[in-house]
């Protein structure tokens, strides 16, 4: 009885990381309660050397550190599918401006993680004159026991990990959740505080081995003679717009008619998808523009903003592009502002260039922006590159009634009509835009390129645009979240056609300068036009490769998981997706060293 409060403790803290995976539909095998359990009980061991009063208030406050913490994690994993990270300092700035969209994570259920601070307080009440304080000795003993018996259990499996040389723990993890499995809730916290502290002071947590590996896998970079006829390029990312919606019919009238249309005129892409982790638009943008993945921590746009990139926009300045970003909100949200001085725009139009007029969710509506947007890229000298931002169909989908076309009265989530809604506003942008295009005469002989940044946040099994699309399979749940649709209106073409190259965002700048006729420097990505198949990876080490869909188990050692046929949309022996397991793996770990360690600006001093 004398340390009845402590086992209360460790009941309900194991309750409640149970209760998490519950919430994130993740897993809680034997073996991960073990660990978590040894973890709770190296970080509250200590508690035992004090007094039954002051412990029992100290295990109080850790009930509700421990509840925050949690509640924290759910609500940033219903979104990102991902846990937080101390490197998401940097973010926190420009969360205030997207609010809206994160308070439609909280739920009433979630209150629930601080109910046993109740429950302690009461048993804290009932118990106050019941057990007594034991002498000090004895509490060193229990404490240090205590302490002795959870670092042993949760290093073990740790020491022979490294002995096996699990890539997980000796290489750079590619994945967050992973390291959450492997060292439970406590340990992935332990050792991203860790690994964050470091980053933010400036120092490597890289191997030697790993940079090693650089000079290997950048080659030198060199650029090709101009060619003798350069076209514009506009390229234009359009917010949360996602494939499905691309053909679709609500009660019998098309959501994207003008998108629909445009297949008839442009290369249109079924098979390509976004790769964008906890970044989402700047993680869309950074994949299209420097042919990188995205980091698995927060965003390239606030970590390393400053770095040598030699991206899509300084490699056209080479060429004698003119280069012009444009996106109608504060000119340093996400650092954009950094950035893209950085990454070769010659000038970035905010909010401050564009109008007035009406605003439609957080800035101003993407007609208008459109069509000044092409404006402002008329008056560059040819030949020029434009990218262009849009922003209409950005989460939480706030549309004003009195635009509204769409009798969405069959859909019950109002996010899910609110999306509907913006994107069909949206489409009707496109059509504009590429109206004006044509009159101004900047349509037949231009490159432009339009394609999704990311899904919707709404596509998750069992929801509405779920049931819509019929989505049942992982197959099915793959093809609705990630992908997004790709239109690119090659020079001189009229016509329409199907380009069935499997592909994402990556492999945007390498097929436009494959279109265009220039050698590109180093990408990580590949051009669609060309017929060799490649590996689209993923964050999480997940890829979709020819014909096939490969989905790890983040609970297991790496190259654990199951492929699926695309086809069939049923599971097949893995020998189909083996051999590209590692590869999408690397493909990764080699981004993750360009990324951190700066290694552009490395190699061409060396």
């Amino acid at each position: 009885m004398i340390f009845l409060d402590y086992a209360i403790y460790l009941v309900i803290s194991m309750i409640k990381l149970f209760l998490f995976s519950v919430y994130t539909d993740t897993d809680f095998s034997f073996g991960f309660f073990i660990l978590n359990f040894a973890s709770v009980l190296v970080l509250s061991s200590w508690t035992l050397l004090l007094k039954a009063k002051t412990r029992r208030w100290v295990l109080l406050s850790l009930l509700f550190l421990h509840s925050t913490l949690l509640v924290s994690d759910i609500w940033y994993y219903r979104y990102f599918e991902d846990l937080l990270s101390v490197i998401l300092i940097a973010d926190v700035p420009q969360m205030s401006s997207v609010g809206g969209g994160f308070l439609t994570l909280v739920a009433w259920k979630d209150l629930l993680f601080f109910a046993d601070l109740l429950l302690f307080s009461a048993a804290f009440l009932y118990f106050r004159n019941k057990t007594g304080t034991p002498p000090k000795k004895k509490r060193r003993q229990y404490a240090g026991a205590g302490f002795a018996v959870g670092l042993i259990v949760f290093t073990v499996p740790l020491a022979w990990s490294y002995l096996q040389k699990d890539e997980w723990l000796v290489d750079n993890p590619i994945s967050n959740m992973r390291e959450y499995y492997q060292l439970g809730f406590w340990g992935y916290h332990g050792a991203d505080l860790i690994s964050g502290a470091a980053s933010l002071a400036g120092g490597s947590g890289l191997s030697t081995d790993q940079l090693d590996l650089l000079p290997d896998a950048i080659p030198e970079i060199e650029a090709a003679p101009i060619p003798e006829e350069l076209p514009n390029i506009i390229v234009v990312q359009l917010e949360s717009l996602q494939s499905s919606v691309i053909g679709q019919e609500i009660n019998g009238e098309e959501l994207t008619p003008h998108l629909n249309k445009l297949k008839d005129e442009t290369i249109y892409f079924p098979n390509f998808y976004h790769q964008t982790h906890e970044g989402r638009t700047s993680d869309a943008e950074f994949l299209t523009l420097a042919s990188l993945h995205p980091v698995k921590s927060g965003s390239v746009y606030t970590q390393y903003a400053g770095n040598d990139f030699n991206g899509l926009p300084a490699h056209l300045q080479l060429y004698g592009y003119e280069t012009a970003a444009m996106h109608a909100f504060e000119r340093t949200f996400w650092n954009r502002d950094e950035f893209y001085e950085n990454i070769g725009f010659d000038r970035f139009y905010s909010r401050e260039d564009f109008s007035e007029d009406e605003k439609i969710g957080m800035a101003l509506n993407d007609k208008d922006f459109l069509s000044e947007s092409i404006g402002y890229a008329a008056d560059q000298e040819s030949p020029f590159f434009a990218f262009m931002v849009a922003l209409t169909s950005h989460t939480p989908y706030e549309f004003p009634e009195d635009l509204e076309k769409l009798d969405l009265t069959v859909y019950d989530d109002e996010l899910v009509r609110g999306y509907y809604h913006t994107v069909h506003y949206v489409d009707e942008a496109v059509g504009e835009m590429v109206s004006d295009l044509k009159k101004r005469g900047l349509w037949e002989d231009s490159l432009v390129v339009f394609y999704g940044d990311h899904d919707s946040g709404l596509t998750q099994k069992g929801t509405e645009m779920a049931e819509d699309a019929n989505a049942e399979s992982a197959v099915d749940l793959f093809e609705l979240d990630q992908g997004v649709p790709l239109f690119i209106k090659a020079p001189g073409s009229s016509g329409g056609e199907v380009n069935e190259s499997v592909g994402g965002q990556i492999d945007i700048a390498p097929t436009i300068l494959d279109i265009v006729g220039i050698d590109p420097p180093y990408l990580l990505g590949n051009s669609l036009m060309d017929d060799v198949e490649n590996v689209t990876a993923f964050r999480d080490g997940s890829f979709r490769y020819n014909e096939f869909y490969y989905k790890p188990d983040l609970t297991a050692p790496i190259g654990s998981g199951s492929c699926y046929s695309t086809q069939t949309e049923e599971q097949v022996p893995f020998e189909n997706c083996e051999d590209k397991v590692e590869e999408a793996a690397e493909q990764l770990r080699i981004s993750d060293l360009i990324i951190h360690e700066n290694a552009l600006k490395k190699i061409r001093e060396q």
